[in-house]
């Protein structure tokens, strides 16, 4: 499973590389880089077994930001390869979450096989952290984040969303996220698959699993898919951790994207003329109303 994953992105890769040129046209249309401001390579942890290379991020800030949300972006590539960069492709994420009045955040975090589960996870909950204790300085507010992620990425923000400790280990307050979108993720780890990122151990993918972890009063999600997915991204898997977040009384929504594909998804996230993107923001915009007051 994961050499066909691995095969896929290799696949896009050299895709990109191939129309690398219509892809920055079409990220020159969509922002005005007179008016958004990015901050690369900003390193988000210092402790013991920091990589300089895999614990950076780069931040997307709207004009004259003032308490703006964060949207905050973790890329995939089936937990072995891939970057914040890729291409532009998830940079183009970060620029429409500005161009829309919220800071944009995109990560990178350690791959297998220098590290396995839980590591990624735990890069991500450290990114969060940084974000909530840093993001005030340039103009974001850390009590309104959205967590999203693609394919591995949204297996991660999902776990980091329904499993507590990760959030709880970096001192997070839960209730600074406001919504998580995940994109063609993954939300069931197989017991017999994946050992080279998870282990072989089933309990182990068990508790690597998001469903494992659903209970009462998550933050809403946004869960999104292609018609055309790789297994353990299907709008059965979806529906299923859909079901499961439904029974537990969390706000939930779920959409097929049709005609789509895999790796289309998230090209299409960063792009705001595309389905994928307009209901991205859509429901940002609902999770991020503030609160009546009585």
């Amino acid at each position: 499973m994961t050499k066909l994953l691995t095969f896929t992105y290799k696949l896009i890769a050299l895709s990109c590389i191939i129309n690398i040129s219509q892809i920055a046209q079409a990220s020159d249309k969509s922002s005005s880089p007179l008016s958004i401001r990015e901050l690369t390579d900003i390193g988000y942890f210092e402790g013991v077994g920091k990589d300089t290379a895999k614990h950076k991020l780069d931040l997307f800030l709207p004009p004259n930001p003032e308490n703006a949300p964060v949207f905050f972006f973790v890329h995939g590539g089936a937990w072995v390869q891939g970057d914040k960069n890729f291409f532009g492709i998830y940079s183009a994420i970060g620029r429409l979450a500005a161009q829309n009045g919220m800071i944009g955040v995109v990560i990178s975090y350690r791959l297998t096989p220098k590290v396995k589960h839980p590591s990624h996870a735990e890069d991500v909950a450290r990114a969060i952290a940084w974000t909530t204790k840093n993001i005030k300085k340039y103009g974001g507010d850390p009590e309104r984040i959205i967590l999203c992620g693609h394919s591995a990425g949204g297996h991660l923000v999902s776990l980091v969303s329904c499993d507590p400790n990760y959030l709880k280990t970096e001192k997070v307050n839960p209730s600074s996220i406001k919504g998580v979108i995940s994109i063609s993720g993954v939300y069931e780890i197989p017991k017999i698959l994946l050992g080279n990122v998870f282990g072989n151990d089933p309990e182990k993918k068990i508790k690597a699993s998001p469903i494992t972890h659903v209970r009462k009063d998550l933050p809403p999600f946004l869960i999104l898919c292609a018609d055309k997915e790789l297994p353990l991204c299907t709008s059965a898997d979806c529906k299923k951790f859909q079901k499961a977040l439904e029974e537990n009384g969390n706000p939930v929504k779920f959409h097929e994207i049709s005609p789509s594909n895999h790796m289309k998804m998230v090209f299409d996230a960063g792009k705001p003329e595309k389905q994928v993107a307009t209901l991205i923001l859509q429901f940002a915009r609902q999770v991020l109303k503030p609160t009546p007051t009585p």
